[in-house]
C-alpha cells in the first residue's frame, strides 16, 4: 500500500469518526430539545388544569367535575383526558367515570400523585394537580395531534450525513492536493533519483521547488549529497583504474621474470654459435665456401635472437587502445612466448583457435597478457612429460569463447571459490604472487566480458574467456 493511499485512508477514517460523533451529538441535542418541549407543554397543562379545578371548587372545597370536564372538552390543547384521585380503595376516576388505564398509566399516575412528578411521552402527559383543599390528583392528558412536535429523525439524520459526506469529500480532496504537491510528489522524485544513483547514474538531480520548508531543505541536501558522492565516485574510480594498471604491470613483470631464465637460454644458444663463427671469421685463413657458411650461421643466429626480442617487445607497456583483435594471433603469440617452457616440461600443446573466428574489440597486448597468465598457471599445474594443454576458440551468438584446458592438479571447491582473490595462490611460498587470475579477470571485465573457471581436484582446470564480438567487423 502506497503512502498516498495510507494517508487518504487515515484521513477518511478520521472523518468517519468525526461524522459519527457529530451525528450522535446532534441526535442527542434533538432528543433533549424534544424532551424540553414536552416538559414545557406538561408544565403549561399542569397550571391550566390546576386553575380549572380550583375555579370549579365550591365554598366547601368540593370540585364540580362536570365544570372541569366541560372546560377540558372545549380546550384547544387536550384531545382526551383522565383525572384520578388516590383513595384506600385505589385510584378513583373523577372524569370520565370509567377510564381505560393500562399498567403503564397506573404506574405513572401513582408517581405523579406520590412524587409530584411530571412525565411525558409522544403526545401524552402525566402530571399532578393540587386543589385548594390540598388534595393531589393525578391527570393524564392526550395532546391535540397538531400540538405534538413532529420530528422526523431519519430525515434529520439523512441531512446530517449528506452534509458531512460532502464536507468529508472536500476535506479529502484538499488533503490529497496538499499532500501530493508538498509531500508525495517530492518524495516520489527522491525515490526515483535514489534508484538512479543506486545504479551509478549521478547526472540526475531532484527538482528543487525553491521552498524553504523541511521538504525543500531535504531536496537541496539530497542534491548536495549526490554531488559529493559523484565526486568521490570519480576519484575512487580513477584510483581503482590506477591500481588495476599497477597490478597488471606487476603481474607482467612477474611473468616476464619467470620466463627470463628460459629467454636467456633461448638467446644464449644462438649467441654462442655466433661468437664462435665470428671468432673463426676474425682469425681468417679459410676458403670462400667456409666463410660463406660461417656468415650464414651468424645471420641465422641474429634472426633467431631478433625473433625472441620481438616476442618480448609485444608485452611492453603501452596505452590502452581498443581496436579489432584476432584471437588466433593472440593465441599464437602467447603460445610462442611460452614455447621454451613447454619444451622444458615436455608438454603437449594444441592451438585449436580457428582463423575464421569473429574478432573482438580490445587491446591485443592486454589480451595476450591475460592468456599468458593462464598458460603459465597451466604449465605449473601440469606434470612433466604427461601434461596436455589445449587452447580452443568458438563463436557463441554475439560472444566469442576462448578456453584454455589442462590436465593438471586442478583445484578443490574452496580453492576454486577464492582463485580470483588478489594475492591468493595455491603455489608454494615464493613461487607465486597471487595476481595472475585476478589480473586476468580485471582485463576480461574491462573488455566487457566475463571469466568462467571450471576445475576439479586431480582432473585439471578449464578457464573460459567470454568476450563480446566486435560489431561491424567481419570475421577473419
Amino acid at each position: 500500500m502506497s503512502l498516498r493511499t495510507k494517508l487518504l485512508l487515515v484521513t477518511f477514517l478520521f472523518m468517519v469518526i468525526v461524522v459519527g460523533l457529530l451525528t450522535l451529538n446532534l441526535s442527542l441535542d434533538a432528543a433533549v430539545n424534544r424532551a424540553r418541549a414536552r416538559d414545557r407543554e406538561a408544565r403549561l397543562l399542569e397550571r391550566l388544569a390546576a386553575d380549572w379545578i380550583r375555579g370549579a371548587a365550591g365554598p366547601n372545597g368540593t370540585v364540580e367535575w362536570s365544570d372541569v370536564a366541560q372546560k377540558l372538552s372545549r380546550s384547544s390543547l387536550v384531545d382526551n383526558w383522565v383525572i384520578v384521585e388516590k383513595t384506600e380503595a385505589g385510584l378513583v376516576s373523577k372524569t370520565p367515570p370509567d377510564p381505560t388505564l393500562d399498567e403503564r398509566d397506573l404506574r405513572r399516575l401513582l408517581e405523579a400523585i406520590a412524587e409530584r412528578k411530571t412525565s411525558s411521552t409522544a403526545g401524552r402527559v402525566y402530571l399532578p394537580i393540587e386543589a385548594y383543599n390540598g388534595v393531589v390528583y393525578g391527570a393524564r392528558f392526550d395532546l391535540k395531534p397538531e400540538l405534538v412536535p413532529e420530528t422526523d429523525f431519519r430525515e434529520t439524520l439523512r441531512s446530517i450525513v449528506t452534509i458531512m459526506a460532502l464536507g468529508t469529500l472536500l476535506i479529502l480532496l484538499n488533503a490529497y492536493i496538499f499532500l501530493n504537491r508538498f509531500i508525495l510528489r517530492p518524495l516520489k522524485n527522491l525515490v526515483s533519483v535514489s534508484a538512479r544513483v543506486a545504479e551509478g547514474d549521478f547526472s540526475t538531480k531532484v527538482p528543487e521547488r525553491g521552498s524553504f520548508d523541511e521538504m525543500g531543505r531535504l531536496e537541496r541536501a539530497f542534491n548536495l549529497m549526490i554531488d559529493k558522492i559523484s565526486s568521490q565516485h570519480q576519484n575512487l574510480k580513477a584510483k581503482i583504474v590506477k591500481t588495476e594498471r599497477r597490478l597488471f604491470h606487476a603481474q607482467r613483470l612477474s611473468a616476464t621474470g619467470t620466463l627470463a631464465a628460459g629467454i636467456a637460454h633461448e638467446i644464449n644458444n644462438p649467441l654462442g654459435g655466433m661468437i664462435n663463427a665470428a671468432r673463426a671469421l676474425q682469425a681468417g685463413g679459410m676458403d670462400e665456401a667456409k666463410r660463406a657458411e660461417y656468415l650464414g650461421l651468424v645471420v641465422e643466429g641474429l634472426d633467431r635472437v631478433r625473433s625472441i626480442v620481438q616476442r618480448i617487445l609485444q608485452f611492453r607497456p603501452k596505452e590502452y587502445e581498443a581496436r579489432p583483435v584476432r584471437l588466433r594471433d593472440v593465441a599464437d603469440r602467447a603460445i610462442a612466448f611460452c614455447e621454451h617452457r613447454f619444451r622444458q616440461k615436455g608438454l603437449e600443446v594444441r592451438n585449436e583457435v580457428p582463423e575464421e573466428l569473429p574478432m573482438v574489440s580490445g587491446d591485443a597486448v592486454e589480451l595476450q597478457q591475460a592468456l599468458l597468465n593462464v598458460l603459465m598457471n597451466a604449465i605449473d599445474a601440469c606434470v612433466i612429460d604427461e601434461g596436455r594443454i589445449e587452447v580452443l576458440g568458438i563463436a557463441q551468438g554475439e560472444h566469442v569463447r576462448l578456453s584454455v584446458s589442462d590436465n593438471g592438479t586442478g583445484m578443490d571447491a574452496e580453492e576454486l571459490s577464492r582463485c580470483l582473490d588478489v594475492f591468493f595462490t595455491t603455489k608454494e611460498p615464493g613461487e607465486g604472487t597471487g595476481l595472475g587470475l585476478s589480473v586476468v579477470n580485471s582485463i576480461v571485465e574491462n573488455h566487457g566480458g566475463r571469466l568462467e573457471i571450471e576445475s576439479k581436484k586431480g582432473a585439471g582446470t578449464t578457464v573460459h574467456f567470454l568476450l563480446p564480438a566486435a560489431k561491424g567487423v567481419p570475421s577473419a
